[in-house]
C-alpha cells in the first residue's frame, strides 16, 4: 500500500486493524473526485489478499510477488470482484445506475468460500450510482457479514447513500492531496514539465482531474488557451473561435472551464471596488459557463458554438466591469 500517496491515515488504520484482527468488514471511502479513492481501495484489497498477510498479527503492503498478488495485478484473482456500472449497447454509454442484479451477484460472491483462502474482497467503485433499492440490497451482508469477507465502497458524495448503509460502514474521508504528493503523482503520470504549474493549479489536490494533461497535445492546447485568455477582457474572438473548433472535441470540457474560471477569479480580486451590479453580471456569466459541460451532456448541445457564446458573454461582462471600475 506504500504506492498510494497522501492518504496515510486511512492506510495506517487499515493496517492496524488487520494486525489486531479487528478489521471492519465494510469500508466506505469518500471525498472529491480524482483524489485516489479507488487506488486506495485497490491497494487495501491487494494487501488483504496477499499471501504474506495471512499470518496472524502481520499487516504490510502487498508484496507484489506472491501468486495472489500476481493474480490481483492481472485482474484475475478469483477472490476479488470489482463492481461498476455496465455498458449499455443500445445507448452506447454506461448505465445511469448500478443495477440491483449486480449487487445480488456480489452478495452471492461474498457468501462463498474463497478459492485461495477464506478471504474475499468486493470493491464497488461507483457506490454513488446505486439507487436506494440497490444500496439497501447490501443491508443483509452489512448486518451479517460472511467470515473473511471485505466490502470496499467508493463514492464522492457520502450523502448519496442511505443512512442505513452509511451507519453500517466504517466511513473514511479522503482529503485533497498535499502539494508534495501532487508533484510526485503528476510526475509519475508523465505530465510534461511545462504544464506542471497549470496542472497543479487546476488539480487543486485532485490528480485524477488533470490526468488528460499527460497527453502532450492536450497539455499544449490548454497552455495555449491560458495564454490566449491572459487579457480576457479583450481576447481575440477569431483566435478563440479557431481554438475552440480545433480542440473542443478532445480537451476535457471541465478543464477548459477551469482555466477560464481561474482567470475570472483573479479579475474579481482586482475589482473589489466595482459595483455589485457589474459583479453580479460577471458571476452570472461565469455560472453559465460552469454549467456548460453538464448542459452539453444532458441536452446534447453542440459544444463549440455554445462555448463560444459563453465566452462572448464573459467578455462583455468583464469589459463592462472594467469600464465601471
Amino acid at each position: 500500500m506504500s504506492e498510494v500517496l497522501g492518504h496515510d491515515a486511512v492506510i495506517q488504520r487499515f493496517q492496524q486493524q488487520m494486525e489486531t484482527g479487528t478489521l471492519h468488514h465494510a469500508w466506505l471511502l469518500h471525498g472529491q473526485e480524482g483524489i485516489g479513492k479507488r487506488a486506495t481501495a485497490q491497494a487495501m484489497a491487494r494487501a488483504y489478499l496477499c499471501k504474506e498477510n495471512r499470518v496472524a498479527g502481520v499487516s504490510r503492503p502487498a508484496c507484489g510477488e506472491c501468486h495472489d498478488c500476481r493474480m490481483t495485478a492481472a485482474g484475475s484473482h478469483p477472490d476479488f470482484m470489482l463492481l461498476e456500472r455496465e455498458w449499455n449497447e443500445k445507448t452506447k454509454r454506461l448505465n445511469r445506475d448500478v443495477k440491483i442484479e449486480q449487487v445480488r451477484n456480489l452478495l452471492g460472491f461474498l457468501s462463498l468460500s474463497g478459492s485461495e483462502s477464506v478471504r474475499r474482497v468486493a470493491l464497488i467503485g461507483e457506490a454513488g450510482h446505486m439507487n436506494v433499492q440497490t444500496a439497501n440490497a447490501l443491508l443483509k451482508m452489512l448486518e451479517e457479514p460472511a467470515a473473511g469477507s471485505l466490502l470496499l465502497l467508493v463514492c464522492e458524495d457520502v450523502l448519496s447513500l442511505p443512512a442505513t448503509v452509511r451507519s453500517r460502514c466504517l466511513l473514511q474521508y479522503l482529503s485533497p492531496l498535499p502539494d508534495d504528493a501532487m508533484q510526485t503523482i503528476l510526475t509519475d503520470m508523465q505530465v510534461p514539465p511545462q504544464a506542471m504549474p497549470l496542472a497543479l493549479c487546476l488539480a487543486a489536490g485532485q490528480p485524477g482531474k488533470v490526468a488528460a494533461l499527460a497527453d502532450m497535445e492536450v497539455a499544449d492546447a490548454l497552455l495555449a488557451w491560458q495564454t490566449m485568455l491572459a487579457h480576457i477582457e479583450v481576447f481575440d474572438i477569431g483566435q478563440v473561435q479557431q481554438w475552440i473548433n480545433r480542440h473542443v472535441a478532445k480537451i476535457p470540457h471541465a478543464l477548459i472551464v477551469d482555466v477560464v474560471s481561474d482567470l475570472i477569479e483573479q479579475r474579481l480580486l482586482d475589482q473589489r471596488g466595482a459595483s455589485m451590479t457589474h459583479i453580479d453580471a460577471l458571476l452570472d456569466a461565469a455560472c453559465d459557463l460552469a454549467a456548460w459541460p453538464t448542459e452539453v451532456r444532458r441536452r446534447t448541445l453542440r459544444p463549440a458554438p455554445t462555448l463560444l457564446a459563453h465566452m462572448l458573454s464573459l467578455r462583455i461582462a468583464l469589459r463592462e466591469l472594467k469600464q465601471a471600475a
